[in-house]
């Protein structure tokens, strides 16, 4: 395998490899390694079966079975969900925020591996930055300060479930309920620290309410996603990508024509870390 650099900040090309069900256990190290170095990884023209999409994402890990979004599993397989403009999600696509997959629950996903079957002519692209580097270039005092704090992570701070009737924003919450994350996650992988807080999911620090932390966190939202921080993917049909949500964010453009069918399935890999449930938090305070 050979690998191009996708951009300055992140992402790399895997050349020379087939994605397959069971390769090698030699050539899986090396896709982990190369996995780490690089948060993003794109393998392109990989016309693969939703049967092979599921067994080459279980090389890296557990699948979510997704049980806390189940109206977007693929019927038949729930180890995939339907990343889609077709029928009423046409109207209120999610992950048009910077998000980190999953984040909103207790065990928040590693990684996530996303396969292109059909894509609009131009447009429907996908952002990633890293948070590494959005860390990393943060002054010495804003690191220390954040690396003792966590944030509250809750799904019902996403912005497409604004207006959204007060039951089924219950019933949402209740089946995620907020958690508490480090603001700053060491990765298990590398040893590096990145910032974990996003604008879709992240609503405030711990101990301080909504409107104190807002100022912090709309500046730490604005930092992480400077351009120097991020690539861009302009998606063809049979791209499978695979980035790490541990060390990075990424973001759905809607600069597509919605006549045009925009249709991707993904596999998610659970976590390595686990948070802790606002509520028993407050309950022993």
């Amino acid at each position: 395998m050979k690998v191009r650099k996708l951009s300055y900040a992140l992402g790399a090309e895997v050349l020379g490899f087939q994605v397959t069900a069971n390769p090698s256990a030699e050539t899986v190290s090396e896709l982990k390694d190369i996995f780490h170095q690089y948060q993003v990884l794109l393998f392109r023209n990989q016309p693969i079966s939703f049967e092979t999409h599921i067994a080459f994402s279980a090389l890296f890990g557990e699948l979510d079975d997704h049980s806390h979004v189940p109206e977007y599993r693929l019927e038949g397989h729930p180890h995939l969900i339907k990343v889609t403009n077709e029928g009423k999600e046409r109207k209120k696509v999610f992950g048009q925020q910077w998000h980190s997959d999953h984040s909103q629950t207790i065990c928040p996903s590693m990684a996530s591996l996303l396969h292109a079957h059909d894509i609009p002519e131009v447009g429907g692209e996908t952002m990633f930055t890293n948070m590494y580097l959005a860390f990393d270039t943060l002054s010495p005092g804003m690191q220390h300060m954040l690396e003792g704090m966590r944030a509250v992570h809750t799904v019902v701070n996403a912005g497409h479930l604004r207006g959204i009737d007060a039951e089924l924003r219950r019933q949402k919450e209740d089946r995620n309920p907020p958690v508490l994350h480090p603001v700053v996650r060491v990765h298990p992988g590398t040893g590096r620290k990145a910032l974990y807080v996003s604008e879709m999911l992240t609503s405030h620090f711990e101990h301080l309410s909504t409107e104190e932390s807002a100022p912090l966190l709309q500046y730490l939202f604005k930092h992480s996603v400077q351009p120097e921080f991020v690539y861009r993917h302009q998606w063809r049909k049979h791209d499978l990508v695979m980035w790490d949500n541990r060390c990075t964010m990424h973001l759905a453009l809607m600069d597509y024509d919605h006549a045009q069918l925009r249709r991707l399935f993904r596999t998610t890999i659970l976590g390595d870390h686990k948070g802790e449930y606002l509520q028993c938090v407050e309950a022993t305070a």
